[in-house]
């Protein structure tokens, strides 16, 4: 009876420490996530940004920790148009939203501040791209800056969220 108890107990200990570990892993991979985004806030163009995005969107497609939805109309605030670095400001739009929910999760089903964040996010890398590359300039986005500076950007993504094209019905 004592070597069945033995037994279990070192079973036991042994299941407790792989939960542990994968739980610690979990969470580094989360620290890394947020790691990486900040980063790429700063450094667009680092040498391992393209690295960086494709495992922060692995990460985002694989992990249960947030779940984030792209809307067409907030999307369509990223133009199409003269946009050298679409991709890569789509990639960082999605990346702020995720962080937000990590770091707010009373507000993970809070859509319209979390494409808030995202489209922040999106300007921050803008701005660090434009100041190392004026190929990165686009009109459409310096007034999104503009719009950000002067505390009226908050209106245009509830506009733009409350628009029918993200699954909510418009008021009009």
């Amino acid at each position: 009876m004592r070597k069945l108890s033995f037994v279990l107990f070192i079973f036991t200990l042994a299941f407790a420490a792989q939960t542990a570990a994968a739980q610690s892993k979990a969470e580094k991979d989360k620290a890394s996530f947020i790691s990486n985004t900040r980063l790429l806030e700063k450094k667009p163009f680092d040498p391992n940004a393209g690295i960086a995005r494709q495992w922060g969107f692995k990460w985002v497609a694989d992990t249960d920790q947030v779940t984030v939805g792209l809307c067409g109309s907030i999307m369509e605030l990223n133009p199409e148009k003269k946009n050298r670095f679409k991709a890569e400001l789509t990639m960082q739009m999605m990346f702020g939203m995720a962080v937000f929910k990590l770091e707010n999760p009373d507000k993970k089903n809070d859509e319209s501040a979390s494409n808030l964040a995202g489209i922040e996010s999106m300007l921050r890398a803008y701005e660090a791209m434009l100041a190392e590359n004026e190929k990165a300039k686009n009109t459409e986005l310096d007034t999104l800056v503009t719009k950000q500076k002067s505390g009226d950007l908050k209106a245009v993504v509830d506009t733009a969220y409350a628009s029918g094209k993200c699954g909510v019905k418009s008021s009009k």
